[in-house]
């Protein structure tokens, strides 16, 4: 395996271990990280018909898309106005209004409240000052994203290059939905990002992956544009004929969103915190089932080695965690040419952190990121 070298020279300093549990940071890093970007919520196939919706969290703030009667699709969250109860209690399904689950107030599926249980409507309350709280959706190949900041660039500006990285690769919507991992693990999401980055630790902790390692030529680089770190991967398409190469890009677009595209298919993890030490992953597959197949390969194939792969990097992950808060460890260094991704994802961290430290008047602090 090779990456590109590193260019600042001496080795850099990781971030501090405090950063992987102290509730203050988490806390910050909410607004200051996870406010600010897009998350894929959905598949735009899920949501083909009016009234029909899906759900999830982004870093603790419940969130849905819905398909209007215009067409449109629109995001909320997942909060009524009346006492906070939630309007969607599963992950997807359809209906012709929005009902809260609590108390049965009602909104149309454009998020206007049309009753409310109780109260009359114009007299006990202004209904125009209790729509739902609008959330940003966009799509693009075939997926539905949510962003809760209002002044974070456009979908489209957010992913950068990796637009135009998708259009070397089979669509989404031209490949057939295989099925998803889900895994709730012990960690912190930049535990798992700093692991996610580098490729330093596979013959270690992959050892099935780290066999096949060899055969393959990966590069590793940071994109500026877009904020990811690519791993441009060739590999044989046979074992019975090593001449036939194959190309792929693995992708891991910061914060917390990996993306993995073959010849044949495509699948994609979301890293999403739900606390200072615990991280939830799910994991989406696609797969042109004719060319995988005409490859040698299949759809389960890739899952059951995702699978495996996802439960070995979060147990490392886990051990790593108990190190960072055993008190033990405050700083370590990273290595210029094995650990490039890494060096890159963490200082968007810092930046990040550092912008809304600035945008707050705050100064920095050894261990804390500045206040936002």
């Amino acid at each position: 395996m090779s990456v590109s070298k590193h260019p600042n020279g001496p080795a850099p300093e990781t971030l501090p271990a405090l950063w992987y549990h102290d509730p203050e940071v988490y806390a910050r890093e909410r607004q200051a990280i996870f406010r600010r970007h897009w998350w894929p919520l959905a598949r735009e196939d899920q949501l083909a018909s009016s009234g029909a919706y899906a759900s999830g969290e982004i870093a603790g703030w419940p969130a849905f898309v819905i398909r209007g009667k215009d067409g449109a699709l629109r995001g909320f969250h997942n909060v009524c106005r009346h006492r906070a109860g939630p309007l969607m209690r599963d992950e997807a399904g359809r209906c012709a209004a929005l009902t809260c689950r609590y108390h049965g107030w009602r909104y149309d599926l454009e998020g206007r409240l049309k009753s409310a249980p109780g109260l009359t409507l114009g007299q006990d309350l202004d209904p125009t000052e209790f729509s739902l709280h609008p959330v940003r959706v966009a799509t693009w190949n075939g997926l539905v994203f949510a962003c809760l900041d209002d002044g974070a660039p456009d979908l489209t500006t957010w992913l950068g290059d990796i637009v135009a990285v998708a259009e070397g690769f089979p669509a989404v919507p031209d490949m057939t939905f295989q099925g998803e991992i889900v895994k709730a693990g012990s960690a912190n999401w930049k535990a798992y990002g700093d692991n996610s980055c580098e490729g330093y630790h596979v013959k270690l902790v992959h050892t099935g992956l780290g066999k096949t390692v060899p055969e393959e030529q990966v590069e590793i680089r940071p994109y500026e544009n877009g904020a990811f770190i690519g791993f441009d991967v060739t590999y044989a398409l046979s074992a019975a004929d090593p001449s036939r190469r194959g190309r792929g890009l693995w992708i891991y677009k910061f914060p917390g969103l990996l993306l993995h595209f073959s010849d044949f298919a495509f699948n994609m993890e979301i890293v999403i915190p739900t606390g200072p030490r615990t991280v939830f992953l799910r994991r989406w597959f696609w797969c042109a089932e004719a060319l995988a197949a005409a490859r040698g390969t299949s759809a389960q194939a890739a899952i059951d080695s995702a699978e495996q792969v996802m439960g070995e990097d979060l147990e490392i992950c886990e051990l790593v965690q108990k190190n960072l808060e055993a008190g033990v460890y405050e700083c370590g260094r990273l290595s210029p040419t094995e650990e490039v991704g890494t060096i890159f994802f963490q200082q968007l961290v810092r930046q990040a952190l550092s912008d809304a430290g600035s945008e707050a008047g705050s100064g920095t602090h050894a261990d804390h990121p500045p206040a936002s």
